[in-house]
């Protein structure tokens, strides 16, 4: 996997006399890049369908879930923990065998060779953030009471589910910021369009930074949302919402691979 300080010298030396183009332009080289290249068009709307749909579940779910373990379970504090201690281990496993597997899709110059392979990881990435959304909706407080309240063991439940939305969600993602960079790469870095190609890193940092935006105010309208109507977390405003989020998590990642299994990019 390429340096960060590596990185820079891609965006600064292979294109003597290259310069940044101003806002408006990067705007156009990404709206272009959604326009011409369908892998990155069907792929971006799915990045961009699951920032909206995770940020709302985090807004709702996140605080209501604390709120119960805290309140009524009294485990917050092992949820604490867990996300401290638990996540830094995924992070290091998913990263090991992502980096075997691109490592081994470099020996394979073909693009005709890496993209199937590229989009069978897609199809695992999916299921596995659809698996992690639905271990996060069931630490919804009315969904986890309506399944689990009468348990003895429910409080060490919620912590198994919240494991467990970490493992499935956390490292879907670890992988997937590496097979989706290697696909892009492939179609714009290296592709055809030669404008779209020496602005690459202008076009990936502009849509990391609009996902990161569009994050932001997801999550505070939705945590907006959550303390308008809390503690009634069944009415139908949060019902709603967390199941729209729900439904954009659970669809978001699939839809690159459906776009190829149909042939609207290749």
């Amino acid at each position: 996997m390429p340096s960060f300080l590596q990185m820079e010298k891609d965006q600064t030396t292979t294109y003597p006399g290259y310069t940044p183009p101003a806002l408006p332009q990067k705007i156009k080289l990404y709206i272009s890049a959604l326009v011409s290249v369908p892998f990155y068009r069907y792929g971006e709307a799915g990045n961009i369908c699951y920032t909206i749909g995770k940020n709302i579940l985090d807004g709702v779910v996140l605080y209501t879930m604390f709120v119960m373990a805290e309140q009524e379970l009294k485990v917050a504090a092992i949820l604490g923990v867990l996300v401290k201690y638990a996540y830094p281990g995924i992070s290091m496993i998913s990263s090991t065998y992502t980096s075997e597997f691109i490592d081994k899709l470099e020996v394979a110059q073909n693009p005709l060779f890496q993209i199937p392979r590229l989009i069978w990881a897609h199809v695992g990435i999916a299921a596995g953030q659809a698996l992690g959304a639905v271990c996060l909706l069931l630490c919804f407080p009315p969904v986890f009471k309506y399944f689990f309240h009468s348990l003895s063991f429910g409080p060490h439940l919620l912590v198994v589910l919240y494991l467990l939305h970490h493992v499935c969600d956390g490292s879907s993602q670890i992988v997937e910021g590496r097979t989706w960079f290697k696909i892009i790469e492939i179609k714009i870095r290296r592709g055809e369009n030669l404008k779209l190609s020496q602005n690459f890193w202008v076009i990936y940092t502009l849509a990391q930074n609009f996902q990161l935006l569009l994050g932001q105010i997801f999550i505070w309208a939705a945590l907006g949302i959550t303390a308008e109507f809390s503690p009634a977390l069944t009415t139908p405003a949060i019902s709603i919402t967390v199941a729209f989020g729900f439904c954009c998590v659970a669809a978001a990642k699939f839809i690159l691979p459906v776009a190829y299994k149909f042939k609207l990019c290749s």
